[in-house]
Parts: C-alpha cells; sequence; structure tokens
C-alpha cells in the first residue's frame, strides 16, 4: 500500500497546507513535523512561485515573503530530505508548472522520487495537457493528483477515472481563500 492509499484507510484525510520557505525553511521543517506529529493524513507543500494565478491574498503573501528569504526550489528539496528522515507522513507539493518546466519535467520528478514527495498537485496544468509532465510523474512514483472543479457530470466521470493518488476536488470557482459567503 502506498503512502497516499495508507492515508485514506480510513476514508477521509485531514490535508494541512504550507507554503514551503514562510518564513524560512527551517521553521517549515519545524511545522511540517508538527503537523505529522499532531495528526496529519497527508501535507501539501506549497512551492513558492511569482504568480500564483490559483492563490488567494494570503497564499499570494507567504509565495512573496519566502521567495524575498531565498527560497529556491533546490533548497526545498533539501528540506524535505531532512523532513523524510523524521516522518512517513506522504508529502504532495502544491506547485505550478511553470516551475515544474524551469527546474526541467525530469528533473523535478526524479527529486520529488528520491527526496520522499508522493505527488504532485499542479493547478494551472489543464486535464487535456497532463500528458506533458504525466510520463515523468509515472517513471519516477510520483503520483499526478487531479483537479476537478465544478463542471459537467461528463467530466468529472472523465477526471476521476483516470485519477490516481486521491481527487483535489475544488469547492468553488475563484482563488484559494476566505469567503463572506
Amino acid at each position: 500500500m502506498s503512502r497516499i492509499s495508507d492515508a485514506f484507510k480510513n476514508g477521509k484525510a485531514f490535508i494541512p497546507f504550507i507554503t514551503a520557505g514562510d518564513p524560512n525553511l527551517k521553521t517549515t521543517e519545524k511545522l511540517v513535523l508538527a503537523m505529522a506529529e499532531a495528526g496529519a493524513d497527508l501535507i501539501e507543500l506549497g512551492i513558492p512561485f511569482s504568480d500564483p494565478v490559483a492563490e488567494g491574498v494570503v497564499i499570494q503573501r507567504a509565495d512573496e515573503r519566502a521567495l524575498a528569504a531565498g527560497t529556491t526550489t533546490d533548497r526545498i528539496f533539501e528540506t524535505v530530505q531532512r523532513i523524510r528522515q523524521k516522518t512517513d507522513v506522504p508529502l504532495a507539493f502544491m506547485t505550478y508548472v511553470n516551475p515544474i518546466y524551469v527546474y526541467g519535467p525530469d528533473r523535478f520528478m526524479k527529486s520529488c522520487r528520491d527526496t520522499g514527495i508522493d505527488a504532485v498537485i499542479v493547478p494551472d496544468l489543464p486535464f487535456e495537457e497532463k500528458e506533458e509532465i504525466k510520463p515523468y510523474c509515472e517513471k519516477n512514483g510520483v503520483s499526478l493528483i487531479s483537479l476537478i472543479a465544478p463542471t459537467s457530470d461528463d467530466r468529472i466521470a472523465m477526471i476521476a477515472r483516470e485519477a490516481e493518488g486521491f481527487v483535489y476536488v475544488v469547492s468553488s470557482l475563484g482563488v484559494t481563500g476566505v469567503r463572506s459567503e
């Protein structure tokens, strides 16, 4: 059984999110370990990006702080490697297509595999274009998590049929964050 399958063995999973490097990577490491110790079933680590189109103001500011603090993808991988020595909780990167391509898709997924990242969530990767990175994920044993937004029943069924790991259900249109309704 994979770490992700194990996370959902009781049906539901508690999945907290943190932006890697906000305020710094040492704190990120401590917080991830605290979340694991507190019972997180799976932890999402956001890779900071200068144009996080799916994120609301809170995560945008966290990304800005992390980037200003000198957070890089290489340094995040080093942090994940240290985290992996202390916990087996499943870890998923929340990132965008651009950082994957800048790093190189094969190199990125190989680094995910080598450091213990179980999955990647790529909110700006349309389902129809998933084949752009899916072969690299498969080659390295990294799950590419499908997102399902409010859409037609046929599209939901199509995406769910091809999903692996788990399905990220987007509950409302727009960016992440607090809503007034």
